[in-house]
């Protein structure tokens, strides 16, 4: 098997995919008694047809991936993915403050308001680039592994009017 791309699901991501990892089997001729034989007799040959199905799985949802979200305690970040460059839009919170994003599910508008409300005076920061030489689908799945997650673009596009 080639090199793989992206990481093992594990478990705990599995367990929601069942359907289409049977359908997966069954594509590779291996029905429920075969692979219940496998993971005992062969297991490297079963983590295998898993590890595979998981680079099956990141790559499709990758693919798809137009928004990412990275929120962290003092620093908001959106990126919109295109097909040769990834755009950054930030909200960071430079001044010590008991304002938490990660606490915070609030609309922009409103979280905005409660920042004003409380004297934070939030900085707004954009950049942009090239992906990086391991490729597009790679560059996503290492935002993701540090804590992005797919978005609708909402927050991008916040930021973007405030930049503007």
């Amino acid at each position: 098997m080639k090199e793989s791309k992206f990481r093992r699901l594990t478990l705990e991501e599995l367990l929601p995919l069942k359907p289409q990892f049977v359908k997966f089997l069954s594509v590779h001729g291996i029905d429920a008694g075969s692979w219940e034989k496998m993971k005992t007799a062969d297991p490297e040959r079963a983590e295998g047809f898993i590890l595979q199905f998981s680079q099956t799985i990141f790559a499709g949802v990758i693919d798809k991936v137009e928004y990412l979200l990275h929120v962290r305690p003092q620093d908001l970040r959106t990126y919109k993915t295109g097909p040769d460059k990834i755009e950054m839009r930030g909200v960071f919170l430079p001044e010590e403050t008991s304002f938490d994003f990660t606490q915070e599910d609030l609309p922009a508008k409103e979280l905005f308001a409660r920042l004003r409300s409380a004297g934070v005076r939030p900085k707004l920061y954009a950049a942009e680039r090239a992906y990086l030489p391991i490729g597009r689908d790679q560059d996503l799945f290492l935002l993701m592994e540090e804590g992005a997650l797919i978005t609708d673009g909402g927050w991008f596009g916040v930021l973007e009017a405030l930049a503007g």
